[in-house]
């Protein structure tokens, strides 16, 4: 980053931006501790802490996994968004509900199996990307990521039944007839592929345990930046066959939007809900801590394309529907703001300059 525009950003933003500013690429702890106090009563942090803070009881029965605010992967994503982590014992307090979901569930192998456990993969990934570091939350990610790999390792594509099984199943919902349908085996004791959401924790992680743990997320990475995984995978998945003749859509794929064509993608924005730019953007930020993303076309296409958006004093101003914010799935985009009040004139300005600099300065951890 430059200093003109460290300089200008300073100037301008409000407290969340400042505060990862200074803790995240200057690195500077005086610095962050002298904005802490503006940052927790920061309006849009003051909310988003309550949201990530469930109610007792909780008010919902989807407390971890859904579309609400108070969902923990979206309060989650959220607060990290504004620059909260495990280190302010806000943060510690508002998340207690969820650690003790993990302390009192027996943590066995397969780690990721979706009947006891996938609540856990999520709370585990969630809680990592936040930055908490317990013995049972590192455990479980690490043997999570072993999972993976055992897969991965193969180097294996086929994770559909073939049409002819297809056309054998019963009680198959009319719209999802023509979709695909995710091989039984790999979601009896899975899913034993990537997801989004194990991106998101492994983002922390990479860099911050050992060599070993690095290259099995190296190899994580290099399975899914590849034409064969983007012209075998389909949007979410597909279909997950259980026991009964039940289905259920798969969503939560790892694929990188725009990946055979960025400016395509950018141009079709707003075609279909859960795609288009705000997915985009939001999938960039993190996907760029790995090595492997650096070193594709894709990375270069996304740089190209988004410095159209430059302005001749080198900041940046994105397409306002860019950086809207909606009630929905955080990995989809919908809350992809830095928390700038929006009543400024250069609010826009501001978080797209911002924005920029997560993707030309990555970050492996904070």
């Amino acid at each position: 980053m430059s200093d003109k525009i460290f300089d200008w950003l300073m100037d301008n933003a409000d407290a969340p931006i400042r505060y990862r500013l200074a803790r995240e690429f200057l690195c500077d702890g005086r610095a962050a501790k002298r904005i802490e106090p503006e940052l927790l009563g920061n309006r849009e942090v003051r909310k988003w802490l309550n949201n990530l803070k469930p109610e007792t009881p909780p008010q919902s029965y989807w407390m971890i996994h859904g579309s609400f605010d108070f969902c923990l992967e979206n309060s989650v994503l959220k607060a990290v968004q504004l620059g909260l982590h495990a280190g302010f014992s806000q943060v510690a307090e508002a998340v207690t509900y969820f650690t003790d979901i993990f302390k009192n569930n027996p943590v066995v192998k397969p780690y990721r199996k979706v009947d006891n456990q996938l609540n856990l993969l999520m709370i585990a990934s969630m809680l990592t990307l936040a930055g908490f570091r317990g013995d049972m939350i590192l455990g479980y990610m690490l043997e999570s990521l072993n999972e993976i790999h055992d897969f991965v390792k193969k180097g294996d594509y086929g994770i559909y039944i073939s049409d002819e099984e297809r056309s054998a199943l019963k009680g198959v919902p009319q719209n999802w007839k023509n979709r695909e349908f995710i091989k039984k085996e790999l979601f009896d004791d899975g899913p034993v592929f990537p997801l989004v959401y194990d991106l998101l924790g492994l983002n922390r992680l990479y860099g911050a345990v050992d060599t070993q743990t690095d290259g099995k997320i190296d190899a994580v990475i290099s399975y899914i930046t590849t034409d064969r995984f983007h012209e075998t995978v389909r949007d979410g998945y597909g279909i997950v066959i259980c026991d009964g003749n039940k289905y259920y859509g798969m969503g939560w794929d790892p694929k990188y939007p725009g990946w055979s064509d960025v400016a395509e993608y950018i141009g079709n924005d707003g075609v279909k809900v859960g795609v288009g730019v705000p997915k985009l953007l939001f999938f960039a930020q993190y996907i760029v801590n790995y090595p492997a993303a650096l070193k594709t076309e894709w990375y270069g296409e996304l740089l190209a394309c988004l410095d159209r958006c430059r302005t001749d004093g080198g900041t940046y101003i994105f397409p306002k529907k860019w950086m809207d914010e909606s009630r929905g799935y955080a990995v989809a985009g919908h809350h992809l703001s830095f928390g700038e009040n929006r009543r400024k004139e250069n609010w826009l300005e501001i978080e797209s300059t911002f924005y920029m600099q997560l993707l030309k300065n990555p970050r492996k951890s904070a």
